[in-house]
């Protein structure tokens, strides 16, 4: 249908935003940071490059989500489809686990402000260690889900009693045939009910540190309390952008469990979520000054290098 075919360009061309976004915000990250936040740089590139490989696969994929009875089907509309199904479904494994990642990695972002506000900064090195065991659930998931997939044709034979007048002739199909098996399960309970405690511990962590940041006694310079400030703004505007997920989470147990299901519910319930790596690097952009300045200055450049408006003037005429 043409309206799917206009819905994927959308997603396409927002998906390539947000890889452009993503890549500038690195880019900042490394070469434009102060010296006072510079360790801090380690988890802005970690979350940048995490959410830029979401945003690439989800162009590589663009997966329709067809989850009913206790199988999960994709259709693959990407480039992945030219490969196999199985890359198709490794390609959504990859993508799903870096949501996962993502998730985790706004928390340690908050724990660090909060912990920086409390103890002395800590060395690259020991972010870096401290990195590698947030990033072992998302790992965890990864290995766990690849074990789930199922042959094409037994997802279709699941899927067909649920959608009488679909037909999967031609497509690229992939899945999950049970989703009760230990490998598919986790996954599921790491993009639906872990999300609970997770965005709880953001909130948690937000107070703890906007007290801090008020607390008469804490010992701090203004530019230093400025700039904690800024970045808080930064993240807490970043944790609300996973409330998306609340949307599709909502969406998914509708699907899942037949209560009401609709080409766009299933269009929409992985493609929809880069609408989170699209709108993070703003919250950078905009309520990070360091970075705020730099874009204004190469706008401003821009427009400065623009050609003026001449006319060529003779004898007898006059300038405009």
């Amino acid at each position: 249908m043409w309206t799917d075919t206009l819905y994927w360009i959308v997603i396409g061309i927002i998906d390539i935003l947000a890889i452009l976004l993503n890549a500038i915000l690195i880019y900042f990250a490394l070469y434009r940071t102060p010296k006072m936040v510079r360790v801090y740089t380690t988890l802005i590139i970690n979350l940048a490059f995490t959410d830029c490989c979401s945003a690439f696969l989800n162009f590589f994929v663009q997966q329709r989500m067809i989850p009913s009875g206790f199988t999960i089907g994709y259709i693959s509309n990407g480039w992945c489809k030219l490969i196999g199904y199985r890359f198709c479904f490794l390609s959504h494994n990859l993508m799903a686990h870096f949501i996962v990642h993502s998730n985790y990695s706004l928390v340690l972002s908050f724990a660090y402000r909060y912990y920086i506000l409390r103890k002395p900064e800590p060395r690259r090195k020991t972010l870096l260690i401290v990195l590698f065991f947030t990033y072992l659930p998302s790992f965890l998931q990864l290995i766990l889900y690849q074990f789930a997939e199922s042959d094409p044709s037994e997802i279709v034979r699941l899927l067909q009693p649920y959608h009488p007048t679909y037909n999967f002739t031609g497509l690229t199909v992939s899945g999950v045939a049970d989703i009760r098996s230990v490998y598919a399960l986790y996954k599921i309970l790491q993009m639906t009910v872990m999300t609970v405690p997770i965005f709880s511990t953001i909130l948690f962590l937000r107070n703890k540190i906007i007290n801090r940041l008020l607390y008469r006694g804490i010992n701090i310079s203004i530019n230093t309390k400025s700039l904690h400030s800024q970045l808080l703004m930064a993240l807490t505007y970043q944790a609300l952008l996973p409330t998306l997920y609340s949307i599709n989470v909502l969406m998914y147990v509708l699907e899942q469990f037949g209560v009401y299901s609709t080409a766009f519910f299933e269009n929409f319930l992985m493609s929809g979520l880069v609408l989170i790596p699209f709108f993070s690097p703003f919250t950078s952009f905009f309520f990070f000054t360091p970075y705020k300045r730099i874009l204004l200055g190469m706008i401003l450049k821009k427009i400065d290098k623009r050609p003026a408006a001449t006319s060529e003037t003779g004898p007898g005429s006059f300038p405009i």
